[in-house]
């Protein structure tokens, strides 16, 4: 994987800690990298976000899927109210269950926001502190992400 550039790691979403193991750098070296990026216009975060763009509108299309697929169960609705009503409570039913799995809401992963969200916040902590020269609060990131990474989610 040591193919993969290190800006494209982070854009699909890996960790500063994996992007720092597959390359054998420091997450200090990735910050830097990333802040040098930053500096010179590539912004590692608004791609990501971008990219993240991109997956939400691919769930907007499925939304539509899903509401055109609702709309065409609520026209058979309609075509069913013609039929035996022994075949009508049967139709009704199948149709109701789909109906009802479609219009469930959707579970979101909580964890998944609460890892993201933390992240995010180290890594402008450490963009701050690389643009200040403070080596002293990126070196504490670089060595104790994880940790706070992992204290964050028991939460």
């Amino acid at each position: 994987m040591k193919n993969i550039d290190m800006k494209d790691m982070y854009i699909k979403g890996y960790s500063i800690s994996d992007i720092a193991k597959t390359h054998g750098v420091t997450r200090q070296t990735i910050y830097k990298k990333k802040a040098k990026d930053k500096a010179a216009g590539v912004d590692w975060d608004a791609l990501a976000l971008a990219k993240n763009r991109d997956v939400a509108t691919i769930r907007k299309s499925e939304e539509e899927f899903i509401l055109t697929l609702i709309d065409s169960f609520d026209r058979a609705f309609e075509e069913v109210k013609e039929q035996e009503p022994e075949k009508r409570l049967k139709i009704l039913k199948e149709y109701s269950g789909a109906y009802y799995r479609l219009k469930a809401p959707l579970k979101t992963d909580v964890k998944a926001q609460v890892l993201s969200a933390v992240q995010n916040a180290i890594n402008e902590i450490a963009d701050l502190a690389e643009k200040s020269k403070n080596d002293h609060v990126t070196d504490f990131l670089a060595t104790n992400a994880d940790t706070i990474l992992q204290r964050a989610l028991k939460v």
